[in-house]
């Protein structure tokens, strides 16, 4: 019901710091972090509405239309939302772990080959 919540909240603010820190967001490569989430979120809402469950009027998801389906909507946010948020997370992160080690072993290569040529 409102699992995209929390990733899209997440992408929102990713999308900010990166924006506001444009060195930093340029070298953690927060533009690609921030595309995952809100993609993906982007995605679940259009799902979502495909199905009935978001609408174009208040209260926008029907689940806030009682209280008590409201607190299931909240408790998914929490679980399947966060769990989501990071999920992806962690797929960036390993993503960039790697990407920083491929430049570490290629700089490497560069100073012995260069040390080679030297001689």
């Amino acid at each position: 019901m409102a699992c995209f919540i929390a990733p899209l909240t997440m992408g929102i603010v990713v999308k900010i710091i990166e924006k506001i820190f444009k060195s930093t967001g340029e070298k953690l490569k927060l533009n690609i972090l921030s595309n995952m989430l809100l993609g993906g979120s982007l995605t679940l809402v259009a799902e979502h509405a495909w199905h009935g469950e978001i609408t174009v009027y208040p209260p926008f998801l029907t689940a806030a239309s009682s209280p008590a389906s409201m607190a299931v909507a909240i408790g998914e946010i929490f679980t399947v939302g966060l769990l989501m948020t990071l999920g992806v997370t962690s797929l960036w992160a390993g993503g960039l772990l790697l990407y920083m080690k491929s430049l570490e072993i290629s700089r490497k290569t560069e100073l012995k080959t260069a040390v080679f040529l030297s001689r």
